[in-house]
């Protein structure tokens, strides 16, 4: 084989994100070897590129090859929610599990504090802090009861078991306000929506952050984030859209019980799943192959739907055919928990405010170790302090509430993400909230469709 036809399989290095888009571009165009021509370009060349294709004639999918690993820090959880609701795009955050937070640090609102809410603010969040702080302590003698040291054990291994279950119970008394960081990885098309949608945030916090990453992704794609701006449509749509839910829905004392409820879902699912798998192997009309499906007994819908399935090992993903069939769950579950469960992002999600309607959790262990009176106290200043903020000040109230309020989120998964998230989610190793959640989806899905279901790994005991 000659040299010209051998085969090269390399990794494109060395070259600014804005040069590596251009050069994958132009592949559609220009025979050359990609390194050649990224060799032959500059930031100038690129920059011009990008300018008259990419911003002049709508060409967005070249930015799609600009990557962008942008370290965010000092933000508040509650912002990290708003950033990581972005599907295409990686995201690594400090937990809430393996780290005690700093009691000093938390977002506060620029209005609030030239309020005169300020001092209830600041002091609910200092409260919630030094309380968290304070317990830490008698949550690790509690579990060193609980669990004696192993022999064989290392000492520097029990004491950071006995720091995560201590920090994993504490967690739900952390305010959202909470200082945390994380690492965004995107690319430059990807980016730039989400800087649109952070611009055109009602919360200060969330504007500012979207002018921070703006600012630190034109010293790398000087070109393809800096036409971002406030989004009309986003901005008011969202605020007139939040009016007609007032006027029309209205609102409910809340419901405090932890439930992932089946709203909606694919009602032939069987049909529809063994259509689509039949499908990819033959050449006729989608129609055609499900009016023969419609026709075969429940045991040969079974065989086809088995055959796809029982070869599987415990690192396999069903075959895509299973991305046809859709669950949509309405969630309510503490915050800490929808941090969690709101990184499953291959799927659609629509959140509800963070708020207090619904009550809080409490974890049986603060019960156990004689913490309840202190966290109860916790919850309930964070409470008074959220009804006194939100009369004035609706968006801004939600940075005082703690992960252990319950929200609603609605989720529309395929049966393949299901798959994933039940797994995942229900191991032994899983935080028993969000397993109990996961476990509700299992329930329901198995209850309308246990063909669906049988396949689904989910681990059903402790």
């Amino acid at each position: 084989m000659s040299d010209e036809n051998k085969r090269r399989i390399y990794a494109l290095t060395g070259f600014p994100p804005e040069v590596t888009a251009v050069t994958f571009a132009k592949c559609s165009r220009s025979p050359e070897q990609f390194d050649k021509i990224a060799k032959e370009l500059n930031e100038d060349k690129s920059r011009q590129f990008h300018e008259k294709w990419v911003v002049g004639f709508g060409h967005s999918s070249v930015a799609e090859h600009a990557v962008l690993s942008l370290a965010i820090e000092n933000v508040s959880i509650l912002a990290t929610k708003v950033i990581e609701d972005n599907r295409l795009c990686s995201f690594t955050e400090k937990s809430t599990r393996y780290q005690l937070f700093d009691r000093n640090r938390y977002y506060k609102p620029k209005n609030l504090m030239n309020s005169s809410f300020a001092k209830v603010y600041t002091e609910t969040a200092d409260y919630l802090l030094d309380t968290y702080n304070s317990l830490f302590p008698p949550m690790i003698e509690f579990w060193k009861k609980r669990y004696p040291k192993p022999e064989d054990a290392s000492d520097r291994l029990y004491e950071v078991q006995l720091n995560n279950k201590a920090l994993d119970v504490l967690r739900y008394m952390l305010p959202v306000s909470v200082l945390t960081n994380l690492g965004m990885t995107v690319n430059a098309r990807n980016l730039e929506h989400a800087i649109v949608k952070l611009l055109s945030h009602p919360l200060e916090e969330m504007r500012e952050i979207g002018e921070d990453i703006k600012e630190a992704a034109l010293k790398i794609t000087p070109t393809l984030v800096k036409y971002t701006n406030y989004n009309k449509y986003l901005g008011e749509t969202c605020s007139e859209m939040e009016k007609l839910a007032r006027e029309l829905v209205g609102s409910t004392k809340g419901d405090e019980e932890q439930k992932a409820t089946l709203v909606e879902y694919d009602e032939d699912a069987d049909d529809k799943i063994v259509t689509s798998l039949l499908y990819r192997f033959s050449n006729l009309h989608y129609n055609e192959i499900k009016d023969k499906v419609k026709e075969m007994s429940q045991k040969e819908k079974e065989k086809v739907i088995d055959e796809s399935l029982c070869k599987m090992d415990k690192f396999d993903w069903p075959l895509r055919e299973f991305e046809h069939i859709y669950y949509t769950f309405d969630v309510l579950m503490d915050y800490g928990t929808f941090r969690d469960l709101q990184r499953h992002r291959i799927c659609t999600q629509t959140n509800q405010k963070c708020t207090v309607a619904h009550g809080y959790c409490t974890p049986e262990e603060i019960e156990e170790a004689g913490l309840k009176e202190k966290y109860d106290k916790c919850m309930k200043k964070a409470l008074d302090a959220y009804q006194k903020i939100s009369k004035e000040f609706p968006e801004e109230a939600q940075y005082i509430v703690p992960l252990a309020f319950r929200k609603r989120t609605l989720f529309t998964m395929n049966l393949r993400e299901c798959h994933h998230l039940i797994k995942l989610r229900t191991t032994k190793q899983a935080h028993k909230s969000y397993k109990q959640i996961a476990r509700q989806m299992y329930a329901e899905i198995k209850k309308v469709h246990p063909l669906m279901a049988k396949y689904i790994r989910v681990t059903l005991t402790d």
